[in-house]
């Protein structure tokens, strides 16, 4: 995957229904494998992928695991939306569809 950056953030796993820490993968800003929480602002030093003029965007994510820590079982969703605003990471949510496949690329602007 190269330089990417980590999202960290909790997730329920719809088998046990408990909620566990997830690591997603994702490129956008600079890819330096930085680890961001929802709410971190993403700088612009340098191995940078995107574009930060764009206001609203989303980035895709992928899971490091998928299997559920809690009961093991490989449940935990693979495929992630990053959400980002003014540079700053406002969400994640498991992808609903793969948008980026059409243009093969690893963010969206949300506002075209």
């Amino acid at each position: 995957m190269g330089f990417y950056n980590v999202l960290i953030t909790e997730m329920v796993c719809p088998n046990c229904g408990v909620s566990s820490p997830v690591r997603i993968q994702y490129k956008y800003g600079s890819t330096r494998q930085f680890e961001y929480r929802v709410g971190d602002t993403i700088p612009w030093e340098g191995n940078n992928i995107g574009n930060p003029e764009l206001t609203n965007v989303k980035a895709y994510g992928i899971a490091e695991s998928t299997t559920c820590p809690s009961c093991n079982q490989d449940k935990i969703p693979e495929d992630y939306d990053v959400f980002i605003k003014n540079n700053v990471i406002t969400g994640v949510a498991p992808m609903e569809n793969n948008d980026y496949l059409v243009d093969n690329v690893t963010y969206i602007d949300l506002n075209k």
